[in-house]
């Protein structure tokens, strides 16, 4: 055999396995609901995967499409954390643990940037320019990227034309993923107190 035989050989194997994978789909369609409509057979055939599985298709902004008109069991998913972040249970506590110690609270070695104890930290860091870049707000509200204090808890500051070191500063551990899209989430939402 050639290696074009070969290569055709390989391709029908493939679509034959596709069309065996699709079967139980198919017969799960062709049941009469009724309504004499088609739309289920189109649903479900959206809504399988190569792997033979089912989902349930969504649009990009993570809202059921499958026609459903009750809007009881549907809700927008998100991957950046969050969609309701409280700026004094969620946001507050990750302050205290990681940037008050020593260092921004009153009589801190950061002192003299700002304080961000419970009750001062809100107005001190939403809508303030950054010392280290006056061209960015610490926290712009509605703007994670537009926010000098996101890119310095990212170390991403030196690319946004920022200076100094990340926050906390090392030896100290970084925020974790789920403080970071607690963050992000409530800068994103508004930053509201």
């Amino acid at each position: 055999m050639n290696s074009v035989s070969l290569s055709w050989i390989a391709s029908a194997r493939k679509a034959s396995l596709a069309l065996v994978a699709l079967l139980p789909v198919v017969a799960g369609c062709d049941k009469d609901d009724g309504t004499g409509s088609d739309t289920d057979t189109a649903a479900n055939t959206d809504a399988t995967t190569n792997n033979n599985t089912m989902t349930a298709p969504t649009s990009t902004d993570g809202t059921d499409t499958t026609g459903d008109t009750d809007d009881t069991d549907t809700a927008p998913t998100t991957t950046d954390g969050p969609v309701d972040v409280d700026y004094e249970t969620d946001i507050q506590p990750i302050w205290t643990a990681s940037c008050t110690t020593g260092c921004h609270t009153a009589g801190g070695t950061a002192a003299s940037w700002f304080v961000i104890t419970p009750g001062d930290s809100h107005g001190a860091l939403v809508g303030k320019n950054a010392l280290e870049l006056q061209t960015m707000q610490l926290i712009a509200p509605g703007d994670r990227d537009a926010s000098y204090l996101w890119h310095k808890i990212n170390n991403t500051h030196i690319d946004v034309g920022g200076s100094g070191t990340p926050m906390p500063p090392p030896p100290a551990e970084g925020l974790s993923s789920d403080e970071l899209a607690k963050i992000g989430a409530w800068i994103d939402a508004g930053a509201n107190p």
